[in-house]
């Protein structure tokens, strides 16, 4: 992992992702990419409008750019690149561009029920980026503090699906990555369905044999209040999931279910392409 983009709106939600971001990057001796995008404000009045001169708006915004830089370089005495970027456009545009001219690794961004950030990366366009870049996607509710990612969890409704996928690729990327232990989660319809026989064989399909990992299930019934008490029953420190159009867990990437799972969510979600 050597580029990491973090989109920021100097919001206390972005903050806080970039504080996550860089401690994430200094731990994987990654380069950072802070990218800030931003719209020239039109003044008027009764008699007049009035814009700000494009160099001028870009300038101060790159100022305090520089500022939060050296914050956050000092603050965890991060060595490592970072390169700050300004851009006036629309942001889903603008981070699906910079994601294959920068050839960017991981995509963080920060979540809240408030923000203009989060309101923007959480509607459709969102999973658009995902699919559109190829790029995994971090997401850091507001106030998630970082702490290394010992025990991954990747919900998935059948296994035998992700296998030999790029999505399985990924997922065994990040788990060797964080030299973390693995927990594949399976999303069941009711416990009443699943007998022994479908169980051992959805434990033979799993294609992550040389790792640490252990084949669960919870019921989808009520999924992202199971979800949420797995996590915090199995000290789980991230979360990965595939979004799809199809299947069980698509109901968490529909616009409203994302973002309850995202401001209920006890640690990070990594989306992975599928």
């Amino acid at each position: 992992m050597e580029t990491i983009l973090i989109p920021i709106d100097f919001s206390e939600v972005s903050k806080n992702t970039a504080e996550y971001g860089i401690q994430f990057a200094k731990e994987r001796n990654a380069k950072l990419i802070l990218f800030h995008v931003f719209n020239i404000p039109v003044y008027t009045s009764d008699d007049i409008s009035f814009m700000p001169a494009y160099d001028e708006f870009e300038k101060s915004n790159m100022i305090a750019m520089e500022k939060f830089e050296k914050e956050l370089r000092e603050k965890y005495l991060f060595t490592n690149p970072i390169e700050n970027i300004i851009k006036s456009g629309f942001l889903i545009s603008e981070i699906v561009d910079l994601v294959e001219e920068k050839e960017i690794d991981l995509v963080i961004i920060g979540i809240s029920e408030a923000g203009k950030l989060s309101e923007i990366l959480l509607s459709s366009n969102s999973i658009g980026v995902i699919k559109n870049t190829n790029c995994p996607t971090l997401i850091v509710p507001d106030g998630v503090r970082y702490r290394p990612i010992n025990t991954v969890v990747f919900a998935c409704d059948d296994i035998e699906k992700v296998a030999d996928t790029n999505a399985a690729k990924q997922i065994r990327g990040f788990v060797e990555l964080f030299n973390s232990k693995l927990i594949v989660l399976n999303v069941v319809d009711s416990f009443e369905n699943l007998d022994q026989e479908i169980l051992l064989e959805a434990k033979k399909e799993v294609l992550f044999e040389d790792l640490n990992y252990s084949v669960l299930f919870i019921e989808g019934n009520d999924l992202i209040k199971n979800l949420n008490n797995f996590i915090e029953k199995n000290n789980a420190d991230l979360l990965i999931m595939i979004p799809k159009k199809h299947d069980i867990i698509s109901r968490l990437f529909n616009e409203s279910k994302t973002k309850k799972m995202a401001f209920n969510s006890l640690i990070p979600l990594l989306a992975i392409h599928e």
